[in-house]
């Protein structure tokens, strides 16, 4: 997990995170903290080994801690943040030692973590399916105000 600690250690993602924290600071729906990025790592971590996927510890959580990264950037304002996150996620990731084809499959599927993907057996869809069962929709007390459709929510424990 040297390379998860190279990123956390990274002083863009530090930055990140405090903007994004301060951003949220009075925020009554979901944050983008490392509660957050830790719960999406673990869920994804577990779904791979149930699943039985080759996809390394590290790569998973390198994405989980990236994918929401760019959430309140000014790059985001141009477009998205799921498009915006690896133009930010992929220095970070290079500096923290992943190879050019660990960087651009964690890249596509930062970029694809709001859509479910074709292909189930992907660090793109177990990331998908990771940060929606993050969420505990069923105890939150502003789920009928939220912007999410129906869905989307995650109304039960599953999986």
């Amino acid at each position: 997990m040297e390379r998860v600690h190279a990123i956390m250690a990274d002083e863009r993602y530090i930055k990140r995170m405090e903007e994004i924290k301060q951003a949220e600071q009075k925020r009554k729906y979901c944050r983008h903290g490392y509660d957050h990025l830790l719960s999406v790592a673990r869920i994804a971590y577990i779904l791979s080994l149930e699943e039985k996927l080759d996809i390394k510890k590290d790569v998973i959580y390198g994405t989980a801690l990236l994918h929401d990264i760019a959430r309140f950037s000014e790059l985001e304002k141009k477009t998205n943040h799921r498009s915006a996150g690896p133009v930010l996620a992929e220095p970070i990731l290079k500096d923290a030692g992943y190879s050019d084809e660990e960087v651009k499959e964690m890249c596509e599927a930062i970029e694809l973590h709001g859509t479910f993907p074709e292909d189930t057996g992907t660090l793109a869809a177990i990331l998908y399916r990771a940060d929606k069962l993050s969420r505990n929709c069923f105890e939150c007390e502003v789920t009928d105000t939220c912007n999410w459709p129906d869905e989307r929510k995650n109304m039960k424990v599953t999986e």
